[in-house]
């Protein structure tokens, strides 16, 4: 378990960047630590591709002509 600074400061980055994070998730970034947090946010391209055949089983309107315009989706 990680003190509440610990946690209260994730939480704050991780809201800075825009994302909202779970305790479950806080807890887990805490045990990386701050550094290696802000060092995986800021190189995104270092994270493992999408597999987009799972993301259109799970959010089926994200394909074809009634999901959002294409860049909505590009952040996922």
């Amino acid at each position: 378990m990680h003190s509440r600074e610990d946690i209260a400061l994730m939480a704050h980055l991780m809201r800075r960047a825009g994302f909202g994070e779970s305790r479950w998730d806080l807890d887990a970034r805490a045990a990386q630590g701050y550094e290696a947090v802000v060092e995986e946010l800021l190189h995104p391209e270092l994270q493992p591709a999408i597999n987009d055949e799972l993301m259109y089983r799970l959010l089926p309107g994200y394909e074809g002509a009634l999901g959002p315009p294409i860049n909505q989706a590009d952040w996922i």
